[in-house]
């Protein structure tokens, strides 16, 4: 048996090792639009942050060779023939399979993608634009970046460049950065914390509208306000969309069975599979690693040994890099609120029937694991919780345990 994967990403690389290590034998072939061994999306900002480049391979940089891979790189697939069982590759490459598994990811969207053009706009998705990225700062000695976007990549983008040094405008068009893991008054906190912490000079309501770019070379950029700034560098981070053109012919994602199979004979997983919610049953993109981990280990179970079940997606959003200001959320953000605040951390969960329906935890997450299983066992805590939130020690999970709960 063959099989074939669209992606390296990590779905793909747990997805293959997990074949190996049950001890499939037979050949596995791996497609990628990029050059790279399998690497760690979470990672990537690292590098660009100043971190050796090794870090990023999450399964170590001799992946195809350790796991016995015939690696297909640098040339995307671009369509995928359900009926021959054949994946067709931009350069006109086909490759035939008995079992695919389609792990495409997400890519960047752009409202101007001209811009991509001009040297010193870069997007921020990829190990590619990392090392692009990292090789024009050093190259153009960069020491200030407007970033465009202050959702969950364009806060990471900021942060990983702030980190290195240099100096930061945030645009985002919204009232609050992390606007979609946040509700309006959490968003409020994290946005007035991150500024006051990193001097990150950001930019609410606002948008870049245009580039001055002469000769192809970034000098500045001009925002919905009609002011200019002078940069040479501009990071595009306002959206991604799933890749699922070439199997399903646009970009909604992949929907799968609870086996992970989209079609006869393809798996999928991963930031374009469409699962449903494990708490809300949703069907929906919910691109983060513990849901991908999970459906890849799904799918090598259930083609290994034709069982195996996918019990749901969890929407938990999770920001913990480069400075000491975490910030947790998941669920829906609907309900009746309860709220505690003191100093940097700021906590508050939505309660529905006595139930978590969605929480926000931002400043300090020792306690997001016990919130989390709270929230995903659904149990009644609309008699606990408001003393849960406001234990100063963060040491409520081990009270309740043990039945010490004051």
């Amino acid at each position: 048996m063959k099989v074939v994967t669209v992606g390296t990403g990590m779905a793909a690389s747990e997805f293959v090792e997990r074949l190996r290590l049950d001890g499939f034998t037979d050949d596995i072939v791996m497609c990628s639009d990029e050059e790279f061994a399998p690497y760690s999306p979470c990672v990537i900002p690292f590098y660009l942050a100043g971190e050796p480049l090794e870090t990023v391979y999450w399964k170590g940089s001799d992946f195809y060779d350790r796991y016995r891979v015939m690696p297909r790189l640098s040339d995307p697939v671009v369509e995928v023939d359900a009926q021959r069982r054949m994946v067709r590759t931009t350069a006109g490459r086909t490759e035939s399979y008995d079992r695919l598994f389609f792990a495409s990811g997400a890519r960047s969207w752009y409202p101007r993608p001209e811009w991509l053009d001009t040297h010193g706009v870069f997007g921020f998705k990829t190990l590619t634009d990392m090392v692009a990225i990292d090789r024009y700062i050093r190259e153009h000695d960069v020491r200030q970046a407007v970033v465009f976007g202050g959702g969950f990549i364009g806060v990471d983008a900021a942060l990983a460049l702030w980190h290195r040094g240099l100096d930061i405008t945030l645009v985002h068009r919204n009232t609050r950065v992390l606007s979609q893991m946040t509700d309006e008054e959490g968003g409020q906190f994290a946005t007035r914390k991150l500024a006051e912490k990193t001097g990150l000079d950001i930019r609410l309501k606002t948008t870049v509208t245009d580039i001055v770019a002469p000769a192809g070379q970034l000098s500045g950029v001009r925002f919905s306000d009609d002011t200019t700034m002078e940069t040479t560098l501009l990071i595009v981070a306002i959206g991604v969309s799933p890749n699922s053109e070439p199997l399903r012919g646009d970009d909604k994602g992949v929907p799968s069975d609870r086996q992970m199979l989209a079609d006869a004979g393809i798996y999928t997983a991963g930031d374009v599979a469409v699962t449903p919610h494990a708490v809300t049953g949703e069907a929906g993109v919910y691109a983060t690693y513990p849901n991908a981990m999970r459906q890849a280990r799904t799918a090598a179970q259930h083609l290994l040994h034709g069982d195996g079940s996918y019990a749901g997606s969890i929407n938990t959003n999770v920001l913990k890099k480069h400075i000491d200001f975490p910030i947790v959320s998941a669920g829906s953000f609907t309900g009746e609120p309860v709220t505690w605040q003191q100093g940097d951390i700021w906590r508050r969960v939505y309660l529905q029937d006595g139930m978590i329906n969605g929480y926000i935890i931002i400043g300090d997450t020792r306690m997001s694991g016990y919130v989390y299983q709270l929230y995903v066992s659904r149990q009644r805590v609309d008699r606990t919780i408001g003393s849960i939130l406001a234990s100063p020690h963060h040491d409520a999970y081990y009270r309740q345990v043990t039945g010490c709960n004051v």
